[in-house]
């Protein structure tokens, strides 16, 4: 299917001039493109725009909003909420041409950088000049920080760092008429006005499309401890979360239930600790001091042995073991083999409430669906759990209804639809049912100021 299916000639010649040939892919460079990461999706849209800078971006968006053209924006494709979805009539506008890293000063420890840039990209960039950027994603290799900043990407080391939006200094982004906004400060402390990245920061593409970022940088760390234990109760993983949260090197508290473990640690390098406790935890201390961190780790992990809050622990001696822990963490690939066709949530719970709410959740699935299997794990300490669900071959049949079942028990447990993913396509027939009359108006309301047709990720998040 040609892109002059859907899109008008007259359209395409102006976009094909503004980016070049090169800048424009139809046909089968567009349909290959999966826009979903658990599952083949191609891309639906008749055509990709890839601008290779801000000027072109603007262009693009001025001769597209001109022509009442729907855009859907993609970065590196790798959300599972549906936010890159398209249509055959859409167009699809890609970054990831503008993959710069503009500038990186030490002194103030900020960069400069492009939105199609990859996380992993910028990391490694920053490591080269001693310094760090903390946002990190089982996905750093492909995901872009375009997309990190309009999802507000949360990631492993959200309990020490923070999410996105507490890495973001400024930024540029490109309204739906084209304008370009543009406030790249580098100041950490900065009234004058609206705080207006906060608009961009998290909207998903519907108010806007991030062009480049200033990110904020710490230190590169120089030390690196990594525990691996299991827990018998719940009670006493929470316990375990509050003495860790007392060592200042803490950087990553990730729970893994009993279902995660037995599935993905035989697929890692082994599994570090017995399967037979309820609960596995990953504790990870970033550092700069290597004789007093590892003094306060291993006291940390001796004073939670002392007072049975760990019953077994695997300690890694050095990077590679560090490394070899962390992908028993990470084993999105066997979640995936082991179990698709699944549905994916990234819920948000107060912590002490999380047991109950699984409970209540699990209770409901198997009294509706008996042969559901569950995965289960997330990072803790910022309230945020990853649930996998399965039925078998019929889960997409049903994914609806068991979305309503895991869903509709948050309220009554202080939870949101999504700590880190965002909304997309998939969730927003949820969203109005999870936020407030005032809310919804209020979002409503800038979305119609700003993009009056809905021409930017129509489909996302309304």
């Amino acid at each position: 299917m040609t892109a002059q299916t859907y899109i008008d000639n007259e359209l395409l010649a102006q976009l094909v001039a503004i980016t070049g040939s090169t800048g424009v892919l139809t046909g089968e460079d567009v349909s290959s493109r999966s826009c979903d990461p658990l599952r083949l999706m191609p891309t639906l849209a008749s055509l990709i725009v890839r601008p290779a800078d801000t000027d072109q971006l603007v262009q693009v968006v001025k001769v597209c909003a001109h022509a009442g053209q729907a855009m859907v924006i993609q970065g590196g494709r790798t959300g599972v909420a549906g936010g890159a979805y398209s249509k055959p009539d859409d167009i699809v506008i890609s970054l990831e041409r503008m993959d710069k890293i503009e500038h990186i000063c030490a002194a103030s420890q900020t960069a400069v950088v492009q939105a199609g840039v990859s996380i992993e990209a910028l990391q490694n960039a920053a490591q080269a000049q001693g310094l760090f950027y903390p946002v990190d994603l089982g996905s750093k290799g492909s995901a872009t920080l375009g997309g990190t900043i309009a999802t507000n990407a949360g990631g492993n080391r959200v309990i020490r760092w923070g999410m996105t939006r507490q890495n973001i200094l400024g930024l540029e982004a490109v309204l739906p008429d084209g304008t370009l906004v543009s406030n790249l400060s580098r100041l950490l402390k900065n009234n004058t006005g609206y705080d207006l990245k906060q608009l961009f920061i998290g909207s998903e593409g519907t108010l806007g499309i991030v062009t480049r970022a200033v990110v904020k940088l710490v230190p590169q760390p120089s030390t690196h401890h990594v525990a691996f234990v299991s827990v018998a109760t719940f009670d006493k993983v929470i316990e375990l979360l509050a003495q860790a949260r007392c060592i200042s090197i803490l950087s990553a508290f990730e729970v893994m239930w009993e279902d995660f473990y037995t599935l993905v640690a035989p697929t890692a390098e082994g599994q570090p600790v017995a399967p037979d406790q309820p609960y596995y935890v990953l504790i990870e201390g970033l550092g700069y001091n290597d004789k007093a961190d590892r003094a306060v780790f291993d006291q940390f992990l001796e004073d939670a042995l002392t007072n049975e809050l760990i019953v077994d622990a695997v300690v890694a001696a050095s990077e590679k073991q560090c490394q070899e822990l962390w992908k028993v963490r990470e084993g999105s690939e066997a979640i995936v083999k082991a179990m698709s066709p699944f549905i994916a949530f990234d819920i948000s719970v107060e912590i002490p409430l999380v047991e109950a709410y699984l409970s209540a959740v699990r209770h409901e699935l198997i009294s509706n669906y008996p042969d559901v299997k569950f995965v289960t794990f997330g990072h803790l300490g910022d309230n945020n759990i990853h649930l996998g669900v399965t039925i078998g071959a019929s889960t997409n049949e049903y994914a609806h209804d068991i979305e309503r079942i895991v869903y509709a028990a948050l309220p009554m447990f202080g939870g949101a639809i999504t700590a880190e993913h965002g909304i997309g396509q998939h969730k927003k027939t949820f969203m109005a049912e999870q936020k407030s009359v005032g809310e919804q108006l209020v979002m409503q309301r800038l979305r119609k100021a700003l993009d009056p047709a809905s021409l930017l990720n129509p489909d996302v998040m309304f």
